[in-house]
């Protein structure tokens, strides 16, 4: 009856655990979507109690959001207005959000992009919750894809990161753009790095080996196919790589889907580099692909930390990277664990991509030195308690001791 009893006391109640709403667009497979998966998975379910809200009930990981997390989706609930003018959509879906965390008896709400913020923002107000907002990536390029009203959104989302019990960075130099954009205090952004589940991608990245010619040499670029991911400059390099200085082993694959794929589609028939470049679509397991290549590369125009640089370091595959605002530069060491170009700049990543099919050899020497640094510096044990901390003293319950990031 004592051993009984002693269980009884120690298991948490529900009242005990945080319920905490975790707010984005969509569940597709962007690097976001799979942090917040992580988060899903990971969160100590003897503190938290997470729930899931997104405005599109859909995307490609919502599959492998945990079967204990409840999903609420805005447009699964609302139907389009019959009239609609502008921002009447918003006030409908920052009234539909605030309404959900009354309902439901929310403690805290997490949301993750600007995106998300422009809703979570209002609604954590609106029903008097706190709130902690993660920034991707550097908001004044994030906002030039924001469309119309850009002025007011930047508005709204100062309002909404001042009014936050947090806002968290995903890196250093991403810490201090932010500060200066918004104008924010420097005590209230946080810098914290994203974190990759080491285990899940050794698991995965043995599932299956994709059939690669082994008289290939072969350059894996994992993301989405739109515009700011860089995928037409690398086109280019490949153009100048395997067509004018003769490179003909270079084989690209794109791991990826989006709206840009039938423009780069056309370029590659129009060039003729259909037998240098590959369309893998999307897949939901890519780490076999990075597994097996000689090159990753990440051609992007701008970023605020690649999840998919840090996972190609973790598989051990030598990497490539545009020098972007944020993220690459403070991934790669400063370039020590990988090489660094200048972004947009087609030729210079064209001069890369030669230089590391001539010297494949010599670039496996960095690969155990990338893999240590992301062990000690991204794994889960690294952020993921720092984030707890940052919720529970958010929702009251750590009596302020978050600690700091960098």
């Amino acid at each position: 009856m004592a051993e009984t009893t002693s269980v009884k006391q120690t298991r948490p109640r529900v009242s005990d655990r945080v319920r905490i709403l975790c707010v984005i667009g969509s569940m597709g497979a962007g690097g976001s979507e799979r942090q917040m998966i992580g988060l899903l998975e990971h969160l100590d379910r003897t503190r938290f109690q997470p729930l899931l809200y997104t405005v599109y009930g859909e995307g490609e990981l919502l599959g492998e959001v945990p079967g204990d997390v409840p999903v609420v989706s805005f447009w699964a609930s609302c139907r389009p207005p019959r009239w609609n003018w502008p921002g009447r959509i918003h006030r409908m879906q920052v009234r539909h959000l605030a309404d959900t965390i009354r309902q439901q008896r929310i403690d805290l709400v997490h949301d993750r992009t600007f995106q998300a913020t422009l809703i979570a923002g209002p609604a954590a107000e609106r029903a008097g919750t706190p709130h902690v907002s993660t920034i991707v990536a550097n908001p004044a390029d994030a906002l030039k894809t924001a469309g119309r009203f850009v002025g007011a959104k930047k508005r709204l989302l100062r309002r909404a990161y001042r009014g936050a019990a947090k806002v968290v960075t995903v890196s250093g130099d991403l810490r201090e753009k932010v500060i200066a954009y918004y104008r924010l205090p420097g005590e209230h952004v946080l810098a914290l790095r994203n974190w990759i589940d080491l285990a899940r991608i050794d698991r995965l990245a043995e599932e299956y080996s994709p059939p690669f010619a082994a008289h290939r040499f072969h350059v894996v670029v994992a993301s989405r196919l739109v515009p700011l991911k860089g995928q037409r400059i690398l086109l280019e390099a490949v153009r100048e790589v395997a067509v004018r200085r003769g490179q003909t082993s270079l084989l690209v694959h794109l791991v990826g889907s989006g709206p840009d794929e039938p423009v780069l589609r056309e370029y590659v028939e129009e060039q003729g580099l259909g037998e240098y470049v590959c369309f893998e679509g999307f897949q939901l397991n890519p780490y076999p692909f990075m597994r097996a290549a000689q090159l990753f590369c990440l051609p992007s125009l701008f970023e605020g930390m690649p999840n998919a640089l840090l996972e190609a370091m973790a598989c051990r595959v030598p990497v490539l990277a545009a020098d972007c605002p944020t993220g690459p530069r403070e991934a790669l060491d400063g370039g020590r664990l990988g090489r660094l170009v200048p972004p947009g700049n087609w030729a210079a990543l064209a001069d890369a991509m030669e230089d590391a099919i001539l010297s494949h050899e010599r670039r496996l020497d960095h690969v155990e030195d990338a893999r240590r640094h992301v062990e000690t510096l991204y794994g889960p044990g690294s952020s993921l308690p720092v984030l707890e901390s940052v919720f529970l003293d958010a929702a009251g319950r750590n009596g302020g001791t978050a600690r700091h990031g960098w």
